[in-house]
């Protein structure tokens, strides 16, 4: 972003429409890389101020030497950075941060705990409430002040991560690991040492650092530095729970003074025991009704002020406060739940309507859920299940034009996609689903409450794995209709298609029972006579259908492919051929399938490796005994290593050497 100067960086938004005139200004922080508060109803030209007035101040920083890096140095830092390939969390604080209303969680920063955990060595604190009580908006209120706190002191870095069920790539501690350890370096002076020798161990980013680097990595660059803030949101949503509470135990384990870690999530009994054993009984905060309901009342009031939907009441103080004191009664410490009866409140048009809603107010969050289900009209409950089911089961958020696109996919009818029924203003989503579907950017996601199985809402109860036969169904049969040339009009007119063309078989792996017959679906877009395949390898950069299946480890399609013919050893893509590929992924069963349908079992890649030295190198033992049995040459020269022995010794795998060695493998070559 550097290379572009600081007024070709303001054009960019020069003309951008946005719902709020401020989001004109705000739209510009993330370009920037500055951490603002947002002060909705400062008005565009104000918020523009305060972002120039941040930029020069950043700049005279740069200049004092306290923060400049050479042009090398941040040459470096942006290879080392792209091959983390972290995700970038701040979508989620400023999501998170946009929802906050002014002094909300003010309670916790001016607590003597906050304060005590911020100056005190090595502390822990773990913050845990109901669903719904505003953990997320919380934890943005503590990232805020943090970033705030370390802004003009090099020697403090506040880094963080959100957890999230809408986005696959961050619910992975791994990826969160990576995250934690780019923003570190981003706030540091230089780079580490020891960060440099990995990337270039790792031959300048070709290979991807193993976990035991990355930890080891991390902690040395935390000592970097005088003070540490580390800011989990939401361990609950992690999908590899176990796998991030033993990395959290190892990162406490490292007993660094300057580190101070802070957690949010549901009280539930796996994070509970595990976080016990280094965060004191002290440090574990409950974020109870009566200091939940404060930061409530402040959104309600904030709300009745400035919601359009509500500011018809603004000349009645009477009606308003019905208003907030029938949501502080029924909110019981769920910001969640009174945020959505207000987005209901909001569409009451007259006094009869009002009342009505505040006397018949649903009790909990789930019923809350149940009566904005059931109050969709029926002429849009399809588009409201096609909308929830791609957000909730979305391998990434999804763009509101994708979301558009998606109303218009029934894969129970043929064709699937009917362009005629795309929205025509992607917007109207938000009214389609109401309070279940959000706006971040230009991405829309959804986090409904599980529907039931029985009562009011049971239509819109998701079975997963049906869902995901749906979506793989709808991707497939949305790409086959894409019979014309690859154009950028044809890409401008089809929202949904790289989306399609990338996570299909990620969803195929998903769907358990239907495979089959879901595999033959696909076997139409792997057809290299079909129309639709030429503008799926366009999409997706694909070389060969039987490449692409082992590559994913698509077992069902690789054996249809077989059995129609499909040339076992054709050539083409990074490594080489397919069973390369499938031995450097792992892929067992392809492996297997690859190599009784007459696989070169010593065919070599670009770089001259062969299919055992992939397999030993990335340590699949079971393959390499497949590969042996099948008369791989154990001492078979080529590839960066030399051979499979080597290969195998260069990563580690001790097993791998002894099974190489009794199988002949010459120490000498």
């Amino acid at each position: 972003m550097s290379e572009f100067d600081v007024a070709k960086r303001f054009s960019w938004a020069a003309n951008r429409q946005t719902t709020e005139e401020e989001d004109g200004a705000y739209c510009l922080f993330g370009i920037f890389g500055v951490h603002l508060p947002l002060i909705y109803g400062e008005g565009r030209e104000r918020a523009l101020r305060r972002l120039k007035k941040e930029i020069e101040s950043s700049e005279d920083t740069s200049m004092d030497g306290t923060t400049n890096r050479t042009r090398s140095q941040e040459e470096r830092l942006g290879k080392i950075c792209s091959w983390l390939s972290a995700p970038d969390p701040s979508t989620n604080y400023h999501k998170a941060h946009k929802q906050r209303q002014a002094e909300t969680g003010l309670w916790l920063l001016e607590s003597a705990k906050f304060k005590d955990w911020k100056q005190s060595a090595a502390s822990r604190l773990w913050l845990y409430g109901i669903p719904g009580c505003g953990k997320t908006i919380l934890s943005s209120t503590i990232v805020e002040h943090l970033l705030q706190h370390c802004h003009d002191d090099t020697s403090m870095a506040t880094v963080y991560f959100y957890f999230d069920f809408n986005d696959a790539h961050k619910q992975d501690p791994e990826l969160m690991l990576r995250s934690l350890l780019c923003q570190l370096l981003r706030r540091a002076v230089v780079i580490p040492k020891g960060v440099d020798a990995s990337f270039s161990s790792c031959e300048n980013g070709q290979r991807k650092p193993s976990l035991h680097v990355l930890l080891d990595v991390t902690r040395q660059a935390a000592r970097e530095f005088a003070h540490v803030y580390i800011i989990l949101d939401a361990l609950d949503e992690c999908a590899q729970r176990s796998e991030l509470m033993d990395m959290l135990e190892t990162v406490a384990g490292w007993q660094l003074d300057n580190l101070h870690l802070l957690m949010t999530s549901r009280k539930e009994r796996d994070i509970e025991s595990s976080l016990e054993s280094y965060v004191a009984e002290e440090g574990a905060v409950c974020l109870q009704r009566d200091v939940v309901d404060k930061d409530i009342q402040r959104y309600v009031q904030q709300r009745l002020r400035v919601d359009k939907g509500l500011a018809k009441w603004n000349k009645d103080a009477a009606v308003r406060q019905d208003i907030e004191e029938a949501l502080m009664h029924g909110a019981r410490g769920m910001f969640r739940w009174a945020v959505c009866q207000l987005d209901t409140l909001g569409k009451c048009c007259n006094r009869a309507m009002l009342r009505k809603s505040l006397a018949t107010l649903p009790r909990t969050l789930d019923q809350t859920y149940d009566c904005i289900l059931t109050a969709i009209s029926e002429e849009y409950a399809e588009y409201a299940m096609r909308i929830l089911q791609w957000l909730t089961f979305s391998a990434r958020p999804l763009s509101v034009e994708e979301v558009a696109e998606v109303v218009a996919i029934d894969v129970a009818r043929d064709p699937a996609f009917d362009r005629d029924e795309v929205l025509e203003d992607p917007l109207e989503a938000l009214n389609i689903c109401s309070s279940l579907v959000i706006i971040s950017r230009i991405q829309a996601e959804g986090r409904p409450g599980p529907a039931q199985r029985i009562g009011p809402a049971k239509q819109y109860n998701m079975h997963e794995a049906k869902c995901y036969g749906m979506m793989v169904n709808g991707c497939l049969k949305y790409l086959l209709q894409l019979r014309r040339p690859l154009s950028e009009e044809v890409i401008q007119t089809s929202a949904l298609a790289r989306y399609a063309a990338e996570f299909w078989s990620s969803y195929l792996r998903q769907t358990g029972e239907d495979i089959e017959r879901l595999s033959q679906l696909a076997m139409g877009l792997l057809s290299t006579e079909n129309p639709a395949y030429l503008t799926w390898i366009q999409l997706e950069s694909i070389i060969a259908p039987l490449y692409y299946a082992a590559l994913l480890g698509l077992d069902t399609i690789t054996r249809l492919l077989l059995d129609q013919g499909a040339e076992v050893n054709t050539r083409g893509g990074r490594y080489g051929n397919a069973l390369h590929v499938a031995s450097l992924k792992g892929h067992k069963q392809v492996v297997r399938m690859l190599l009784k349908a007459g696989a070169d079992v010593d065919a070599q890649s670009r770089d001259c490796s062969n299919p055992l030295q992939a397999a030993s190198y990335k340590g699949h033992e079971l393959i390499v005994k497949m590969l042996l049995e099948n008369k791989a040459d154990v001492n078979a020269q080529g590839g960066k290593y030399g051979n499979a022995l080597q290969s195998g010794s260069a990563a580690g795998h001790q097993a791998i050497v002894q099974l190489l060695l009794d199988n002949g493998a010459n120490v000498n070559k």
